[in-house]
Order: C-alpha cells, then sequence, then structure tokens
C-alpha cells in the first residue's frame, strides 16, 4: 500500500526529531523529507511533492505563514508552533490542524486522525460473491470484508461501533445508527440505542434481554414492543 509521505519544515532540530518520532508510530505515514531551512524547503516540497506538510511557524528567513503562501500546489498542511495566539490566521490559510508545542502524543494522533478522515482515499471494494453477502468497513487503517453471517451482533460505544463475530471484534469509527443503516432489515434488528442483532443467531428471548450465543443483549424500553412483535 502506498505510504503517506510527510515532510518537516522548522528551524530546530530536537522539534523535528519529535515529530518524526510521532510518525513512526504510524505504518501508513513516512517522512519523505525534512529542512531547518525554510527558503530550501520551498524547492524542496516542489520537488517531492508530499502529502502532509509539518510547518513550524516562526522561523529566521520567511515564517511559516509566509512559507504556506509561496506554495503554488499545497498539500494537507499542519501547523507547529510555541505560541497559540496564531491559531487564527492559521485555519483562516485553510490548514488541517494546529499543534502547539510541546506536542503530546494524544494530540498529534488527533491531527492524524482528522488527516486520514478528511485526505486518506477510500480503499477500493473488491467485488462481493452473491453467494457470501459482506459488507466493508474501516478499521486500524484498512478497509475489512466482513460477511453479514458472521455477525452475531453490533454495540454502540459513542462514535464508535464494535462488530462481535464468533472469533473476533472490530471496532470502527462510525456511529451505531449509521452502521445499522448499512445492514438489511431483513436480517437485523435494533433492540436497544446501543445494540443491534442478527434475527438468525438468537438462541432465546425474554421481555428484557435477547441471548445470542451464551451472551444476553439488553432490549430498550424504546424497542420492546417492536421487537417482541418480530420474535414472537
Amino acid at each position: 500500500m502506498k505510504k503517506i509521505r510527510c515532510f518537516i519544515v522548522d528551524d530546530e532540530p530536537l522539534a523535528i526529531q519529535v515529530i518524526e518520532q510521532h510518525l513512526s508510530k504510524f505504518s501508513a505515514f513516512e517522512v519523505c523529507g525534512k529542512s531547518t531551512h525554510p527558503v530550501e524547503a520551498l524547492a524542496q516540497i516542489k520537488t517531492l511533492q508530499p502529502d502532509l506538510l509539518f510547518i513550524d511557524i516562526e522561523m529566521p528567513e520567511i515564517s511559516g505563514m509566509e512559507l504556506i503562501a509561496a506554495l503554488q500546489n499545497k498539500p494537507a498542511i499542519i501547523l507547529t508552533t510555541a505560541y497559540r495566539e496564531y491559531a487564527v490566521e492559521g485555519f483562516s490559510l485553510n490548514v488541517l490542524d494546529y499543534l502547539v508545542k510541546p506536542i503530546p502524543f494524544v494530540r498529534f494522533l488527533q491531527a492524524i486522525e482528522k488527516f486520514l478522515e478528511k485526505h486518506a482515499p477510500p480503499a477500493a471494494a473488491p467485488p462481493e460473491n452473491p453467494e457470501e453477502p459482506c459488507i466493508y468497513v474501516k478499521a486500524d487503517r484498512k478497509t475489512i470484508r466482513v460477511l453479514l453471517d458472521d455477525i452475531l451482533y453490533v454495540e454502540g460505544i459513542k462514535d464508535y461501533t464494535r462488530i462481535v463475530l464468533p472469533t473476533q471484534k472490530i471496532m470502527t469509527k462510525v456511529s451505531i445508527g449509521n452502521f445499522f443503516a448499512t445492514l438489511p432489515e431483513n436480517r437485523f434488528i435494533r433492540v436497544h440505542k446501543s445494540f443491534a442483532v442478527a434475527r438468525n443467531k438468537i438462541t432465546a428471548f425474554t421481555a428484557m434481554d435477547v441471548e445470542i450465543g451464551g451472551m444476553e443483549v439488553p432490549i430498550g424500553r424504546a424497542y420492546r414492543e417492536a421487537v417482541l412483535e418480530v420474535l414472537r
């Protein structure tokens, strides 16, 4: 898989090293270039054409803002600086994010996730086998093929959905409402604001819950009447 190429511009070598260390934790990213001289960086960026730039604001010769203005074909840009007051000006240049030094990894991770959401190309879905209905979900920075017949139930956890299969669990960043909308209604039923289950995997039920593979999934009060009408 083609890696996302990053270029770092900062007049402080230590600051470049911190970003490199953070990026090393992501297998999908690589540093294709770096520079402590913004003027020289302009030519290198034009030649290398990276996918993502990390640019410091306060630098000698020209500032990070001036460097961005001089770029003709702008990739995604994340600003780095020790000064919070540049944030408004930075976002007026349509930058992706604004990181204040020292940059903690958790905050860096948020910026990377923002890049992936907006700029990472969607993976092409392989052709489906009509004999094995399936869906494709994004998880762990890849697209995973999931057979519908393997899904026991799904659970909503804030903005994520956990897909429970017989041998594994997959967490994808999609709300359960949006995820449930992709499932065929004749195969799955919403039993709770946080749960939807495969109809053919239900082995027993009461007015309070449904049983699937030894697991008890609760039936929400707002869903109870509709669920019991389907199951009885």
